[in-house]
């Protein structure tokens, strides 16, 4: 979560509990000088990662079956991640079963093909013969007969010559015919095939394989804001587990939130400190903030930019993960008119800052940039002005 000076005070809700108990003492206000900083927290990131995601499937959500742990230490070719594949695999046997049929369908319409050529090619070798013994009858001289068998003979020789040449076309239509059912047929078994190989394939990408050596970081669900776990639902694209590239560097990813809008620039500089190494501060630049705010997640009404900063110097130390805070100087008021922070309450609502002058009256004040003592009034009290610490409110 991000704090900001500024909105630390304005909704320091706090602030007027703590008064209650506090024993009443005054100050007066004074002008002076007021350091304005912004506070972010934030985590390690690698600078380059290789990302896992889900793949696309013919079903839009998979569920994960198995995943290594957090911060695992892996070889290129281990398993990482593994999604539901029971769907596929429950329908490969029927695919295995429908290829079987497609085999057996050709086979049959091959024999069946060869059975239909062959007795075609008998009824035109007939045909063939009586045509032969036609054109021999036929061939005797009109002397030798009479005239109506002579007349007979060729009739006959005609017939003959039309039924070979039907049983030929017939012949060259039965095996178009075959040919093309058996084109359809070999259609109908590569479909076949290629399904089983898709659903092979698909198996085969539903278990993800570690592309190099490296550590295994869970990714957060983008709607739960927690580690991914096993039994999620997922969808198509959405990373799930990143390998970080150590000898790319670490990069701070930080937010800064929406009411803290025109605070933070890129080109800023200050210093990042890791809860693990708290006594080492490192300085830090921002190099990318996001132009728009976002919500965290369709239920969330807090929105905030992303923000990218670099570290100065890197350490072999750093881990993607480790949570850091990172503080931004802004240029600072001079001059100004001041007052304990202590001194400032809030209205009910907290939309209105208030202090309580010597006397026990109440005042609205405007309040300006904050720092861990002071707050900037810009309107309401002036400088020689006694104020109240503590006491009621």
């Amino acid at each position: 979560m991000l704090v900001a000076a500024l909105a630390a005070c304005r909704g320091s809700a706090p602030a007027k509990r703590a008064s209650s108990v506090e024993p009443q003492r005054t100050a007066a206000v004074t002008r002076g000088n007021v350091t304005d900083r912004v506070l972010l927290t934030g985590e390690l990131k690698a600078a380059s990662a290789v990302e896992l995601v889900v793949p696309r499937t013919t079903t839009w959500t998979l569920a994960i079956r198995w995943m290594a742990e957090d911060g695992a230490m892996v070889k290129a070719g281990d398993r990482v991640l593994a999604f539901d594949n029971s769907a596929v695999t429950a329908d490969l046997e029927t695919k295995r079963l429908a290829e079987i049929e497609a085999q057996m369908t050709l086979a049959t319409a091959r024999d069946v093909s060869a059975m239909e050529t062959q007795t075609k090619e008998n009824e035109l070798a007939q045909h063939q013969v009586a045509l032969d013994k036609a054109k021999v009858l036929a061939a005797v001289p009109n002397d030798l007969l009479a005239k109506r068998d002579y007349q007979e003979r060729q009739l006959e020789q005609k017939r003959a010559e039309i039924a070979v040449k039907k049983a030929k076309e017939d012949l060259d239509a039965q095996k178009q015919e075959a040919a093309l059912d058996l084109n359809v047929k070999q259609i109908d078994l590569e479909k076949a095939k290629r399904a089983i190989e898709d659903a092979d394939t698909m198996i085969d990408e539903l278990e993800l394989k570690a592309p190099r050596d490296g550590i295994v970081m869970i990714g957060t669900h983008p709607w739960e804001e927690r580690k991914y776990r096993l039994g999620d639902s997922v969808q198509p694209g959405w990373s799930i587990v990143t390998m970080p590239d150590p000898s790319a560097g670490m990069i701070v990813h930080a937010e800064l939130s929406d009411v803290d809008d025109g605070r933070v620039n890129v080109g800023m500089t200050g210093t990042c400190t890791l809860d693990a190494y708290p006594g080492e501060p490192a300085a830090c630049t921002v190099t990318q903030l996001t132009p728009v705010a976002r919500s965290k997640n369709e239920q969330s009404l807090r929105r905030a930019f992303s923000v990218e900063l670099t570290l100065a110097k890197p350490d072999p130390r750093l881990r993607p993960g480790m949570s850091v805070k990172v503080e931004l100087a802004r240029p600072g008021i001079k001059d100004a008119v001041i007052v304990p922070r202590g001194a400032v309450v809030f209205s009910d609502d907290g939309k209105q800052a208030r202090v309580r002058v010597a006397g026990g009256a109440l005042r609205d004040v405007g309040l300006g940039p904050c720092d861990e003592q002071s707050c900037v009034v810009e309107h309401g009290v002036n400088a020689g002005d006694q104020v109240v610490i503590g006491g009621g409110s």
